[in-house]
This record gives structure tokens, sequence and C-alpha cells, in this order.
């Protein structure tokens, strides 16, 4: 049916390339403690009354995770978060009399890891499968810049919209923290000053984000000739982290292969193996009898349908895989919409139908194995199976009726889409 080198070819993808410079970056970041750093700056900015707080590790959470796996933010975000709440029991009589509280922000601190890493193709396995399988199926290009366009608005809607949720149904037992800018700007006076090793990899990290977002755009309006995909940026930032030293008299680099280690290699291999499944998908014909199988589908209002798949998936990754899902879906959505005609304008259209796909694959709040974050909150003891439940189903309505929207209102010029 398809010859093994390739059914391997996908392990090989850009987009992996880009995906592993992502994580090198991420792990340079959790080395030098520049993560933790920017959590506990952004909580102290936007301030230490409950409300405040549960908004502050929200923002803190979302903007890591777009850029750090979910998992790692959640890692590093629920230790402060249970030091917030240590502090609180005390004047409030004991953690009995705030539960609440500690429910919300625990599942503040979950939640947000996952809206979060919506923001970017890195931020989590769905939007890069996404990218990688419109490239190598359909040679459609998805740019960093272009996906932040439609990720970075929804990501700060559903952040928003999570929050007013979780501060509603977990409404906090007090209204003020005594100590509580104390306590988390003692902890930032325990990291002590920005040294030099940490100063660097924000830099570069600083550079590669924007890199990301201006380069493709700047030879676009240069007119040059190169090509600079995102998985150059990717890797060139992380082999900068691997030459700089971050002390040249000992010769440690900012980034060494014992921290390299680190990366998760089961995420690029189940990365790649979905990449292979979708190949297969188009190579055997399977996507295209499946379109055809669908053609009496485009009786339905394409909002419908777009509404229909954002629901099935989102139900879906409530228990598998979020990536397994969307390797899974994402060539069968790619086959209906071509049977239903929506590439009759162009192959671009495809997107229309596949872009729910990753989107909603992300968005699972109600149990504990729907996401790592959800699991690590609920290992906290501070949050209950009925209460991750109350709280993600509505986050989860909410989840269908964004992803609905965004994909119909801002994917159509984001992506000039025409139908």
């Amino acid at each position: 049916m398809i010859s093994f080198s390739n059914i391997a070819a996908p392990y090989a993808s850009s987009t992996i390339f880009l995906f592993m410079g992502g994580f090198i970056l991420a792990l340079g970041m959790q080395r030098w403690n520049l993560h933790r750093r920017l959590a506990l700056a952004v909580v102290l900015m936007v301030g230490t009354k409950p409300k405040q707080l549960i908004a502050g590790f929200m923002l803190a959470t979302g903007f890591l995770s777009m850029w750090v796996s979910n998992t790692a933010t959640a890692v590093v975000m629920l230790p402060i978060g249970v030091s917030v709440l240590q502090l609180t029991a005390e004047s409030v009589g004991g953690m009995r009399n705030q539960k609440k509280f500690a429910t919300g922000l625990m599942l503040a601190i979950a939640y947000a890891a996952s809206i979060g890493s919506l923001g970017t193709i890195i931020g989590t396995p769905p939007n890069a499968l996404l990218v990688a399988y419109m490239k190598d199926n359909h040679d459609i290009n998805i740019g960093f810049g272009q996906w932040m366009l439609v990720g970075v608005p929804l990501a700060v809607v559903f952040m928003t919209i999570a929050w007013a949720i979780l501060v509603t149904i977990f409404k906090p037992e007090v209204d003020d923290i005594p100590g509580g800018r104390e306590m988390i700007r003692g902890e930032l006076d325990k990291m002590g000053r920005m040294g030099f090793g940490e100063a660097a990899t924000a830099v570069i990290f600083i550079l590669a984000a924007l890199s990301w977002v201006f380069v493709p755009l700047i030879v676009q309006w240069a007119g040059w000739s190169i090509k600079v995909d995102d998985a150059l940026i990717g890797i060139v930032a992380a082999l900068l982290l691997f030459m700089i030293p971050a002390d040249t008299k000992t010769g440690v680099r900012l980034m060494d292969w014992k921290t390299a280690n680190e990366l998760p290699w089961d995420v690029l291999l189940l990365f790649g193996g979905g990449l292979a499944l979708s190949k297969m998908f188009s190579t055997s014909g399977l996507s295209l009898w499946i379109g055809e199988l669908a053609k009496n589908l485009d009786a339905l209002p394409t909002f419908v349908l777009v509404a229909v798949i954002t629901g099935l998936v989102l139900l879906l990754t409530e228990f598998t895989s979020n990536t397994a899902t969307a390797a899974t879906f994402l060539p069968i959505m790619a086959g209906v919409a071509i049977g239903i005609g929506l590439t009759t304008h162009g192959d671009q259209n495809i997107l229309l139908l596949t872009i729910p796909v990753a989107l909603s694959a992300t968005c699972a709040f109600m149990l504990p194995v729907a996401t790592p974050p959800n699991a690590i909150a609920f290992g906290s003891g501070y949050v209950k199976i009925g209460d991750m439940v109350k709280g993600g189903l509505w986050l989860n309505l909410v989840g269908i009726i964004l992803v609905t929207l965004v994909t119909y209102f801002l994917t159509v010029p984001v992506f000039g889409l025409v139908f």
C-alpha cells in the first residue's frame, strides 16, 4: 500500500522539528527558573485579593502554556497556588473555611494551562498536528503569526469567560488575603537578581517569539527568495542555547544534553505516528471514500456542521488522548470537506472543518483523565471529581460555542476562505 520510507517520512516533518525547538526553549526556561519568575511577577502585578489572585494565576499559567507544555506549566504553578492556600488558611481559621476558593484556584490553573495552549502552534500537539497535516497532505502552509491571529483572541476571550464561571461557581469565602502580596514578593526575593543564564535565555526566547511572528512577514514584504520557516527559527533558537555559555569560567552552557534529554520524546513519536496515520488515510483513498459517504451532509448549514464536529471531538477527547483524537479526525474531516464540495473554491476551505478538530481536541475540562493539567489539579487533593464536572461542563459548552464562532468568523478572513 505504501513503502516504509514514505510512512517513516512524517516522523521527520518540519513541524516535529518546530515542536522540538519549542520544547528545548521551554526546557531552557525551566533550567534557569525563568518561567517561575515570570509567573510570580504576573501574579504580583494583577493583585492578591482572591478573585484577582485567580485571575493572576490564570493569566500567568495561560501565557506560559503558550510556550511551555501545559503539563510543565501546571506542575510549576500548582505549588505556588498551594503556598497561597496554606497562607490564607491561617487567616481564615483552617482550610475547611476556604474550600471554594481552594477548588476554584486549582481548577483555574488546570483550565488556564489548556486554554492558553490554544494561542500558538507549539502550545499543544493538536495545533501543530493540524499545521503539519495541512502542509504534508494539502500543500497549505499555516504561519506561526497567522495561527496567533486566531488562537490568541480565542484564548483571551475563553480565559475571561472561564474566570467569570469559576469565581461564580466557586465564589471565594474571603474578600482579602492578609499577607498575600508579601508572600508572593517574598518568593520573588528568594530567587534573587536575574543572573546571566536566566537573562540570556529570556533574550533568546523573546527573539524566537518575535521571529516566529515577524520574520515571515518581513521576508514576504521584502520580496526575498530565501525560505525561513518556523521550524528553522525554532532549531536556531535551540542551537543558540547549546552554544552560548552561561559561565565562561566553567564552560557551562545555557543548555546541556542532560537537560535536553528531558525532552518528551513520547510526544514527538506520538506526533509522528499521527502524521503517518494521516498519510495512510490520504494514500489509501480512505479520506476520499469517507468524503463520498458524507456527501449528504451538504444539506446541513456549514455553521451547524462546524458546531457538530466541535462537540463530537470535544466529547471524545474527554476520554482519549487529544493528539490521537486529532490525528484520527483531521483526515476524516478533510475527506468530508472534499465530499460536500467545500473545496470547490479552493483547497484552503478544508480548514473550515479541520481547525475546529484541532482546537476542540484541547478543550476538555470535565474529567481528570481528559488532560494532564486536570489530573494534576485533581491530585492536589483540593478538587473533587464532582467539582471538576460542575465547572468543566460549563466550560465545555462555552468551548463549543467559541470554537464554532472563531472557526466561522475569524478563520475565514485570516486564511482567506471562500465558500
